[in-house]
């Protein structure tokens, strides 16, 4: 299962963003040396980009990496994190339940008009934002429930992801690019 989450959230992107890059590189050889444009191709790039953002953003909040400020919650001891952990992902659950639910109602209710070039709905861009809001929404419940359980016990940690070799060229310990 967590293979599956992983390839979902990290090598999809990556793969979508190669399709984007491909495309809109296509597109611009196409329409520069032989004068003639890719159908279709603006909106490749747009479905990839809108599934790219989305899908990402699951990935970065699974591993916790979203922009933070932390000043106060270094300040804490392991129990305190933990208590203010609970806080700010019960914040985030109530806001990104708000919106899940203001999602579905839009996807749902909404009759989308087809793209010009390829046909497809437009809904497809829509479900992306769907998407992307439960899959952040279950990791948030996620980090809640183990923020709840640290609060219980001394042994609370809840470090970002560790991101390997950027981690350490971002620490200064590794040479730069």
């Amino acid at each position: 299962m967590k293979r599956l989450v992983v390839f979902i959230e990290d090598d999809v992107p990556a793969i979508l963003l190669a399709v984007m890059v491909v495309v809109l590189g296509a597109e611009v050889f196409s329409r520069y040396l032989l004068s003639r444009s890719i159908l279709g191709a603006s909106e490749i790039a747009e479905l990839c980009f809108v599934w790219l953002v989305y899908l990402s953003a699951i990935g970065v909040l699974r591993r916790r990496r979203h922009i933070a400020v932390d000043a106060l919650r270094m300040r804490l001891g392991s129990r305190g994190q933990a208590l203010l952990d609970c806080l700010t992902n019960a914040i985030m659950a109530g806001t990104l339940g708000l919106l899940l639910l203001r999602a579905w109602t839009f996807v749902s209710r909404t009759n989308f008009s087809p793209l010009p070039a390829t046909g497809l709905s437009r809904r497809v861009l829509a479900v992306a934002v769907l998407v992307g809001i439960a899959g952040m929404l279950v990791h948030v419940l996620l980090h809640l429930v183990a923020a709840l359980r640290g609060a219980r016990s001394d042994s609370y940690s809840a470090e970002p992801e560790s991101l390997g070799e950027l981690d350490d060229i971002e620490q200064g310990k590794g040479t730069a690019l």
